[in-house]
């Protein structure tokens, strides 16, 4: 089925995008949660309306990505962590923690922006890519240490 999207969907399709899908995954998902919607011939036209309107939008989040990679550019995020001698954490670290930390810090940056491929489970310095913009993307260092016990 063809349909015309409405809303980004992550490695799938962006606003403004007519694609083919999969006809249940278009009348069970897609249409029902209003992500897209049959591409007829007023959907067409529609469809140069939101492209355009996305393009605008992205070079104003592309800005935006900009100006906060200034903010980034040698930004140290430190976490302490429960960990045995070794330096094997007990629990890990991902990217909502990360995010939380920087948002400490008062730099709001949403978790699904941090390219972190699987969890920290060691302490040690890390370089984390972060990707605000598909064009944009720089680096923090996370340093993981362990929690100082309590005597």
């Amino acid at each position: 089925m063809k349909v015309l999207f409405t809303e980004n969907i992550k490695n799938v399709a962006r606003i403004g995008d007519i694609k083919n899908v999969a006809d249940g995954y278009a009348r069970n998902f897609l249409i029902p949660n209003k992500l897209a919607k049959p591409a007829t011939g007023s959907a067409l036209k529609e469809a140069e309306t939101l492209k355009k309107r996305r393009l605008e939008h992205e070079a104003e989040n592309k800005k935006q990505a900009e100006e906060m990679v200034g903010l980034l550019e040698g930004k140290v995020v430190e976490i302490e962590e429960d960990a045995n001698e070794g330096g094997h954490l007990y629990g890990s670290v991902n990217v909502d923690i990360i995010s939380e930390k920087l948002q400490e810090q008062k730099i709001k940056i949403k978790a699904d922006h941090i390219n972190l491929f699987e969890p920290i489970k060691e302490v040690g310095e890390y370089d984390i890519e972060v990707e605000l913009h598909p064009e944009v993307k720089t680096k923090i260092k996370v340093i993981v240490k362990a929690v100082a016990e309590k005597k």
